[in-house]
């Protein structure tokens, strides 16, 4: 099985940054235990520290290219949701495109959660921001292919989790 860990790396708050990287490398490495076989990929490994090697004009397009690349090998797309990220909604919609079951998961940190919201419209009616538990954006959530969601407690809780779901999807 190939599975790409897909995840938030630009604006994760510094202060979290190391734990969340040790987490994305634990998972890949507990994803691989769980199967010999997986050929498990993500970008701290396999597309970040290539680009930083390459003319600064050419990273963006070979950003794209490779983790694009990664996302349409993929069997498995492990989507790790807990901070907002452009580029992670991109490859969520690029899987989905593909028809490629996503695992999305996340965790409450206490800083990434949004509150609720007002509006008003030009036609003077109020309203809610939809913003669901505020964890993750509604449009991520509704998208088909996701096989399971997961909102997980700790970096054991998680990596647990996500490999039973994948064992459950392979079987």
């Amino acid at each position: 099985m190939n599975i790409y860990i897909a995840c938030a790396l630009t604006h994760v708050p510094r202060s979290l940054f190391g734990e969340y990287v040790t987490f994305i490398h634990e998972l890949a490495k507990s994803l691989r235990e769980n199967d010999p076989a997986a050929v498990v990929k993500y970008a701290l490994v396999n597309s970040d520290p290539q680009l930083a090697t390459k003319p600064e004009t050419e990273r963006a397009r070979l950003c794209y290219l490779w983790d694009r690349a990664m996302v349409e090998e993929a069997d498995l797309v492990i989507a790790e949701a807990s901070f907002p990220s452009t580029g992670l909604g991109i490859e969520l919609q690029l899987a989905e495109s593909e028809g490629t079951p996503i695992i999305l998961c996340f965790r409450d940190i206490g800083t990434n959660k949004v509150a609720a919201a007002a509006y008003e419209n030009p036609d003077h009616s109020h309203h809610e921001l939809q913003v669901g538990q505020g964890l993750v954006t509604l449009m991520a959530l509704g998208i088909p292919t996701i096989f399971r969601t997961i909102q997980y407690y700790g970096q054991n809780d998680g990596i647990e989790r996500i490999v039973e779901a994948t064992n459950s999807l392979r079987q």
